[in-house]
């Protein structure tokens, strides 16, 4: 059972003044304009205008690798067809409200219809939270708009002063599929156009009411920030969002909304402690991109955000080892303790880890013990 706190566990950590983050450093962003990866390292084509993307394409000379298969990338590609149309034509958009904004005489219940809504139409979680436009990137870069969001790379990023409240959804991605990691896992993808379908779907909703709404998935804001605001999860050492029920394995997209709405309070998993002691995704990071020991102010790269104490991720190492492994990797999803399927023997240790701390040694100790954290690469389509 989640603590409900009064500010998210990351407040404790800031050590300055914190800056809106500017699109342009994102590692996608750098690496799509032909910075960080060798040009001779992505494959050409016009699979996606994103060089990132091209990463992901089929190498006929590892057919025989499994994980590698044709099949494998097929099942890739085909689940993000709907993120690509939705990223070029609703993402980061906003269209007028359709109709006078209907009466809302208890927002509880407004509430309350928002979030059954919503899971009608696929969110497996749902949180709201004031919009804190820290969290909005102060300008578009290069990869947002290679695939498709209007503007124009270096425009700067400001939503509408009436935009006050901020819906965060996340879709759990496949658990065994992430046990494939770093084969192809196309859960990831999936994630992406479930996103892509729930967002803009909730907004035309909320539009339906006579409110303002704009959906987004990795664009226009930090989507990981607000969902720990909207009470979502906690930041583990691997820079993801762990959840209660899912751990890390979400996906998370928003809307941006002045739909008035309850908020919901920030919560405390004991995630902060456990990570402290745990450091088994950077011992199992194929690409050594994740910190090991204690946090640290500095950053490795302007990818980084500055001025506040976390186990900043090495962008860097992480996007090379995708380039040489020829498709994204789930790994530190994959071992995370946190990666569990939500059974009442794992509900019981989730409590324990947030109530009983001086004992997380020992179920770290256990979950190696049982080998959770082992990549198993059953075919990706035997459960069809």
């Amino acid at each position: 059972m989640a603590k409900i706190v009064a500010k998210p566990t990351y407040e404790k950590f800031i050590i300055g003044e914190l800056q809106r983050f500017d699109e342009a450093n994102h590692i996608y962003s750098r690496v799509d304009r032909g910075e960080v990866i060798t040009q001779e390292m992505i494959p050409e084509g016009e699979s996606s205008l994103s060089a990132v993307h091209r990463i992901f394409t089929y190498d006929p000379n590892r057919k025989n690798k499994r994980g590698y298969s044709r099949t494998d990338f097929a099942l890739r590609w085909a689940g993000r067809t709907i993120d690509y149309l939705v990223r070029r034509n609703l993402y980061g958009r906003e269209n007028e409200p359709l109709s006078p904004p209907v009466p809302i005489d208890d927002v509880q219940r407004m509430t309350n219809l928002l979030k059954k809504t919503a899971k009608w139409f696929g969110a497996d979680l749902v949180g709201i939270a004031p919009l804190n436009r820290i969290w909005v990137y102060s300008r578009w870069g290069d990869h947002s708009i290679q695939l498709g969001l209007g503007g124009k790379i270096g425009d700067p990023i400001e939503l509408p002063d009436y935009f006050t409240n901020v819906i965060v959804i996340a879709t759990e991605m496949d658990y065994h599929h992430v046990q494939r990691s770093p084969a192809m896992d196309a859960s990831t993808d999936l994630g992406y156009s479930k996103m892509g379908f729930i967002a803009p779907t909730l907004a035309r909703f909320i539009q339906e009411l006579g409110y303002h709404a704009m959906p987004s998935g990795n664009d226009t804001a930090l989507s990981i920030p607000m969902a720990i605001d909207a009470g979502l999860g906690e930041l583990g050492r691997h820079g993801l969002l762990i959840t209660e029920k899912y751990g890390p394995r979400v996906r998370l997209c928003k809307i941006f909304t002045d739909l008035p709405l309850v908020h919901d309070n920030p919560i405390d998993l004991g995630v902060q402690a456990f990570c402290e002691i745990c450091e088994k995704c950077a011992e199992s990071c194929p690409g050594q991109a994740i910190k090991y020991g204690d946090r640290i102010a500095e950053h490795n790269s302007v990818s980084n955000n500055v001025n506040v104490l976390k186990w900043p991720t090495h962008a860097e190492k992480c996007i090379g080892w995708w380039a040489k492994n020829r498709c994204h990797c789930s790994t530190c999803i994959r071992v995370c303790p946190f990666n569990k399927l939500d059974t009442r023997l794992h509900r019981m240790i989730r409590w324990q880890v947030n109530y009983l701390p001086q004992f997380n040694r020992f179920y770290r100790w256990t979950d190696n013990l049982l080998g959770y954290e082992k990549q198993i690469l059953g075919n990706p389509m035997d459960e069809f």
